[in-house]
This record gives C-alpha cells, sequence and structure tokens, in this order.
C-alpha cells in the first residue's frame, strides 16, 4: 500500500524535532456554521457529524504521531540501542503515522463529496488547513550541549563534527517539510484535489524523508562510540528535559 504520510505527516522528521504546535479544532458553533452555508436540514446535518469525525481522526493522527515520536527519541537516545533498535523504531513509527492519517484522509474525502464547491470554501474557519509545524530540532539541541558535557578537546571536537551533521541534515529535512506544508495545505483546501496528489506529494517526502532517516540512525551511532556512559546521559538530560 502506498504511503498516506499527511497532515502533520513529514512535518515531524522522526526524531529530529520537538513537539509540534496544536492544530486548529472546528469551532464550537459548527452546526450553526455549517447550517448557514447548506440549506438542507438533513444534509447539513450529515456535514455536521462528517466534518466532527474528520476533526477527531485528524487530532487522533497527531496524538498517534507525537506518542511515536516520542517512542523515536526514546530509542534514539537509549546508551544501549543499537542501529538495528533504531532502524525498527523509525520504521514503527511511519507504520503509526500511515495508518492514522489514512483514516483522516478518508474521512475528509468522504465528507466533501457532501457539499458543492462553493459549500466547501465556506464552512472551513480560516486556516483550518494549516499545518502545525515543528519546534527547536533535537539535533540542535544536541550541538548546543555537547560543550557542557564534553571536557575533552579530542572527543568535543569529534562530536560536534557528527552533530554538524546531524543538523546540516535535519534543517535540510526542515525546509523540505515547510515547503511541502504549504503545499499539502492547498490540496486540502482545494475541492477538486485528488488522492493520487496527495499520494504524490508523499512520496516526494519520503524520499526527503529517507535521507534525514540514515543520517539520524549514522549520527546517533557514531555519536556513542565518541561519548561516555556519563557524558552520553548528561547529554540526554541537557536535550531532553521538555520532551514528551
Amino acid at each position: 500500500m502506498r504511503r498516506h504520510t499527511l497532515l502533520v505527516l513529514a512535518l515531524v522528521a522522526a526524531g529530529a524535532s520537538t513537539p509540534l504546535l496544536a492544530q486548529a479544532t472546528l469551532p464550537a458553533d459548527w452546526d450553526r456554521k455549517v447550517s448557514a452555508v447548506v440549506p438542507e436540514p438533513l444534509r447539513a446535518e450529515r456535514v455536521t457529524e462528517g466534518g466532527r469525525r474528520f476533526d477527531a481522526k485528524r487530532r487522533a493522527s497527531l496524538d498517534a504521531m507525537k506518542a511515536a515520536n516520542a517512542e523515536m527519541k526514546s530509542v534514539f537516545l537509549s546508551r544501549e540501542a543499537t542501529d538495528g533498535n533504531r532502524r525498527l523504531s523509525l520504521n514503527v513509527f511511519r507504520d503509526d503515522r500511515r495508518k492514522a492519517t489514512l483514516a483522516a484522509v478518508d474521512t475528509l474525502l468522504e465528507m466533501r463529496g457532501l457539499v458543492s464547491k462553493k459549500e466547501w470554501k465556506e464552512i472551513w474557519p480560516e486556516g483550518y488547513f494549516e499545518m502545525p509545524l515543528p519546534s527547536q530540532l533535537l539535533a540542535v539541541k544536541v550541538q548546543e550541549a555537547l560543550p557542557g558535557v564534553v571536557s575533552d578537546p579530542a572527543r568535543l571536537k569529534a562530536a560536534q563534527d557528527v552533530a554538524a551533521g546531524l543538523v546540516a541534515a535535519a534543517k535540510s529535512d526542515e525546509a523540505a517539510r515547510r515547503k511541502s506544508a504549504s503545499r499539502l495545505t492547498g490540496l486540502f483546501e482545494r475541492y477538486d484535489s485528488q488522492r493520487d496528489e496527495f499520494i504524490d506529494l508523499v512520496n516526494d517526502l519520503e524520499k526527503t524523508q529517507a535521507k534525514a532517516d540514515g543520517a539520524l540512525i549514522d549520527g546517533g551511532g557514531k555519536l556513542q562510540k565518541v561519548l561516555t556512559p556519563e557524558e552520553w546521559t548528561a547529554l540526554v538530560g541537557r536535550v531532553t528535559p521538555s520532551a514528551p
């Protein structure tokens, strides 16, 4: 099955970013707003229910991705984790993300069939489909924390070189995700967007994500070899106080 990593989709670089900003939700008077746009009571009721189902699926999707991201971070930052553990965690993250978002996308497309193009544009709150963006990248936090945990100049230089590679990969991925977020918002807003368009966008994101994932795994393994167990513990303490 082709991946449908939508919504916050690849807006999270697996294990490389901090918690997402909250997405917009439907207004409390959603039923009144729909009734003002959709004239037939029975159809308005179906649209209202469809919108609430989508909103719930979208929030569940975000929650699932946050949980998977937290689990991946835990594995990445574990001194005992192997590259195999990290690759497995990344695969689980992707799978959870795909399953959660697929339900939301299908619910939205099903609801779209209940309204006209004009109604579609009028019922949604302004900015409702805009994608939440990540906060400070974990790789950046790692890079900033290293001087405070590694005292040996030679090993600090080696660790900083690894961290620099992680940061470069993470920032490149973030730039691609921000660009794709704008494209994705447009797809959700458009009444005539087709599923294949979503899939094509996701395929592009997967290519970028795979490259970032590889850098993350390789960097984690290299960093483990440079830092002592005590330094690793100190590093984790400095970069995770606000982690989920």
